[in-house]
């Protein structure tokens, strides 16, 4: 006998129709959500992970997350994604605490105001940050571990297991902290070959310059979700300056691995500004 749990969509009545489409507009659904569903007879990568989205019932989740998955695919890491890449433990309360995204819809679907012609869930990647995963700091230092140069192994880190920067503080005391971040997938459009604060006045109000574990973080999440290495020939400047007063720097992603360095501060060609969304 069937139940009205594993009945198709088609067998919907005439007064359950009405009152399903008003919940989904209550939630931000417009006729041209639905147009991009039908496009092509419904065999689009939209109407798939709309799909995906409703259907989801591995991980709890919010209505928020489901939508931001659906708008920003691969770009997007939850819950869901650090279980599966690298076996995260979560408690019920950091679950719950992850629900809500704090980014509506509009602003996914909105310009970049750093790529003109092209909207924020194309240039961004958003992730969940974990100040700990399974027990352990979430630091610079934790992602070498993670992820050593040996074996060809990849992605990986640059620098060998004892790198310069392992007693620094901006690698190893900073940790992510545990809220959604929204950071530019690329270094800002025309960043290099400026100052510093050249560079900070390229960002609008509702930005800050990233710390070098979030911009690590994001460079690698971004690896393994869509095999595209960010940055490849330059860096992104970091908010955080080493012991000796240089500016920290990640990228120039190939290969080889993902750079952790330092900056002078001069003109510099390959040398750019790391972008991250205000929490």
């Amino acid at each position: 006998m069937n139940t009205n749990s594993d009945r198709g969509i088609f067998a919907l009545s005439v007064s359950e129709l009405g009152p399903t489409l008003g919940a989904l507009q209550k939630h931000g659904v417009t006729v041209a959500h639905l147009d991009m569903l039908r496009a092509n007879n419904g065999d689009n990568d939209y109407a798939k992970r709309f799909a995906q989205a409703l259907t989801l019932k591995a991980f709890e989740t919010s209505t928020d997350t489901r939508i931001a998955r659906l708008v920003l695919g691969k770009s997007f890491v939850d819950v869901a994604d650090w279980v599966t890449l690298y076996g995260a433990r979560f408690s019920r309360k950091e679950v719950h605490q992850a629900l809500k995204f704090p980014w509506h819809e509009d602003i996914l679907m909105g310009p970049c105001p750093f790529n003109p012609g092209k909207l924020v869930k194309d240039t961004h990647t958003a992730f969940l940050g974990l100040e700990k995963l399974n027990g352990s700091p979430l630091n610079v230092m934790k992602w070498n571990e993670l992820h050593p140069k040996k074996d060809d192994l990849q992605p990986r880190m640059y620098c060998d297991p004892n790198p310069w920067y392992a007693t620094e503080k901006h690698t190893t005391e900073v940790l992510l902290q545990p809220r959604w971040y929204l950071m530019l997938t690329e270094i800002v459009p025309d960043s290099w070959n400026k100052l510093p604060e050249e560079q900070e006045q390229m960002l609008p109000k509702e930005y800050e310059i990233p710390t070098t574990v979030a911009e690590t973080t994001k460079d690698l999440l971004v690896f393994r979700k869509t095999d595209i290495r960010p940055n490849p020939t330059r860096w992104a400047r970091c908010a955080e300056k080493t012991s000796v007063g240089l500016l920290s720097c990640v990228g120039v992603f190939d290969e080889c691995g993902l750079l952790v360095d330092f900056w002078l501060g001069y003109r510099h060609d390959f040398v750019g500004l790391g972008a991250s969304r205000k929490f």
